[in-house]
């Protein structure tokens, strides 16, 4: 059984992972030199073989993210090797990025008692995720469709569609919590009024 301290532990590797993952990912668009890709490759093979066997460990399997991690690691071999590099690139860059609010709000759930702040990073993980995840994988899925659907990386697909349920549970949370919001609105408009 993982305590809730180890779990805010791995939250914090995790967060770490993708702010350095997409800080190297934005160099290397721009600056395509075999360091920053072996330096990709490593850290994160590294990292999504160590969440691995955190995930085998458990007593239940997660299957979806256990299926996202194996994927995630072949495309990250795929980058190394220079298969449909610069197209895996991009998504991973995006898919970083897109992770760290997530790990942010779930940091926040569990250390901080403000409520405003946690709902508020709460919205903004909502709406970053799903611009990067739903509007931008979409775009380059329909752009790249022949080229997705006609290759290994079709792969992708199935992480694709697990972004759609996460969103849509976001998106839950944030019409589960609407009337927090709109109380948080009124007191704020209140206030100004009142100033």
């Amino acid at each position: 059984m993982i305590t809730e301290g180890e779990k805010i532990k791995t939250n914090i590797l995790k967060l770490s992972h993708s702010v350095i993952i997409s800080g190297l990912s934005i160099i290397y668009l721009y600056i395509p030199i075999a360091f920053i890709k072996n330096l990709i490759f490593f850290i994160s093979g590294k990292y999504f073989y160590y969440d691995t066997k955190i995930i085998l460990k458990c007593d239940k399997i997660d299957y979806p993210i256990l299926y996202h991690h194996i994927v995630t690691i072949l495309l990250l071999f795929g980058f190394y090797i220079d298969y449909y590099g610069d197209v895996l690139i991009y998504l991973y860059r995006l898919a970083e990025i897109s992770n760290i609010p997530m790990y942010t709000t779930y940091h926040l759930r569990k250390t901080s008692s403000n409520m405003n702040i946690i709902l508020c990073s709460n919205i903004i993980q909502t709406i970053v995720y799903g611009y990067l995840r739903i509007y931008c994988f979409t775009d380059f899925l329909i752009k790249n469709t022949a080229q997705i659907f006609s290759s290994p990386l079709i792969l992708l697909f199935g992480i694709y569609l697990m972004g759609y349920v996460w969103f849509y549970t976001l998106c839950k949370q944030i019409y589960d919590e609407r009337i927090t919001i709109k109380y948080i609105i009124y007191e704020y408009y209140d206030n100004l009024i009142q100033n």
